[in-house]
C-alpha cells in the first residue's frame, strides 16, 4: 500500500540527513534562530508545525479509544477479542508519522531553494516542544535539539508587547495585571530552563544551547558554534552573510535595535529591557520564582 503522503518519500531521504528541532522559552529567540538556520546553504528549518498540540491532544484520544474497545471486548468478544488497546508505542509511532508527514513541507521548500544537493539538516522550530520534551526525545531518539536561553524577564516583558501592544506595563491601568503575572512566567521559565539543563547535561552530544545575549553581541561567533556542531559550512564568508541578511536591521524593515515598535514581531531586538519596564516589586516578584534559576543561569539578580 502506498502512502496517502509524502513521508515514505522522507524517510528515505533522511538516511543521507539529520533530524534536529529548535525549542526554548517563548521569546527567547527561537524564531530568529531558525531564520538563521533556514539561510544556510546546507540546512532547511521551517516555521512551527505546531506538533505538540496534536500530541497533547492524541493521547487523551486514545485513552478514550482504549476505553470503548474494552467495553466491546467485555461485552461481546470475551476471549476471542481480537483487537487490542493502543498503548505508547503506537502513540510514538503515530507522532513519528506526523513529524515525517510535517518534514516533508521543509524538504520541498529546501528543494525550491535549490538545496537538495547539498542538504545536510532538516529540522523544526516551535517553543512549545520544550512541554514534553521527554517524550520527544522518545519520538526522535535520533534527533539533536538546539534550544535558546534569555533572561526571563526580558522574555516575560518581550511577550507582554505581543499579547498587549498597547499597554505599558507600569501604567496606573495596567501595572497590577502586570505584576499579578509575574510569578507564574517565572515559574514557567524557571521549569523550562530546568528541563533544558536536564537534557543538555543527559545527552551532551545531541543538545547544543544558543544564548540569546550572546547572540546579541556576536550572532557571527554563535552561528560559526552551532555550524560546526552541525557539521556545515562554518566559513566567515557563509556566516557573515546570513547572520547580515537576518539582522534585526533587515528584518524590520530599517530600524536599530532599541527602537520599538510595539506593534511588530520584532519589537526592540536589545537585552536587559525589563530594567525599563520593571520596578522593584515587579522583580522582586520574578527573583522569589526564579531568582536562584537566573543567578545559576549568569543573569543579574
Amino acid at each position: 500500500m502506498q502512502l496517502m503522503t509524502g513521508a515514505a518519500t522522507l524517510q528515505a531521504r533522511l538516511e543521507t540527513v539529520g533530524l534536529f528541532i529548535v525549542t526554548g522559552v517563548t521569546k527567547s529567540g527561537t524564531t530568529w534562530l531558525q531564520r538563521l538556520l533556514n539561510s544556510h546553504p546546507q540546512i532547511a528549518c521551517g516555521g512551527e508545525s505546531k506538533l505538540n498540540v496534536l500530541l497533547t491532544q492524541l493521547a487523551p484520544a486514545i485513552r478514550e479509544y482504549n476505553d470503548a474497545l474494552t467495553k466491546t471486548n467485555r461485552k461481546i468478544y470475551k476471549e476471542q477479542a481480537v483487537y487490542q488497546t493502543l498503548g505508547q508505542p503506537q502513540l510514538l509511532a503515530a507522532m513519528q508519522y506526523f513529524f515525517l508527514d510535517r518534514l516533508a513541507a521543509v524538504q520541498q521548500s529546501a528543494e525550491a531553494a535549490g538545496k537538495a544537493a547539498d542538504l545536510r539538516w532538516i529540522g523544526d522550530k516551535d517553543p512549545d516542544y520544550k512541554r514534553d520534551l521527554t517524550a520527544w526525545r522518545a519520538i526522535l531518539p535520533d534527533a539533536r535539539i538546539i534550544s535558546t536561553i534569555r533572561d526571563g524577564r526580558d522574555c516575560y516583558v518581550s511577550l507582554w508587547f505581543h499579547l498587549y501592544p498597547d499597554r505599558e506595563p507600569l501604567a496606573a491601568a495596567n501595572r497590577a495585571d502586570f505584576l499579578g503575572r509575574i510569578e507564574n512566567h517565572a515559574a514557567t521559565w524557571r521549569s523550562t530552563i530546568t528541563k533544558l539543563r536536564k537534557d543538555k547535561t543527559e545527552d551532551p552530544d545531541r543538545h547544543f544551547s544558543v544564548r540569546y545575549e550572546a547572540m546579541l553581541e556576536d550572532a557571527a561567533r554563535e552561528m560559526t558554534a552551532l555550524f560546526e556542531w552541525l557539521g556545515c559550512d562554518a566559513r566567515a564568508e557563509t556566516v557573515s552573510g546570513l547572520v547580515a541578511h537576518n539582522a534585526f536591521t533587515a528584518l524590520s524593515g530599517g530600524r536599530q535595535p532599541g527602537e520599538a515598535d510595539a506593534g511588530s514581531f520584532l519589537r526592540k531586538g536589545i537585552a536587559g529591557d525589563w530594567k525599563n519596564h520593571f520596578d522593584e516589586a515587579c522583580n522582586a516578584a520574578y527573583c522569589r520564582v526564579a531568582g536562584d534559576a537566573l543567578a545559576e543561569a549568569g543573569y543579574e539578580v
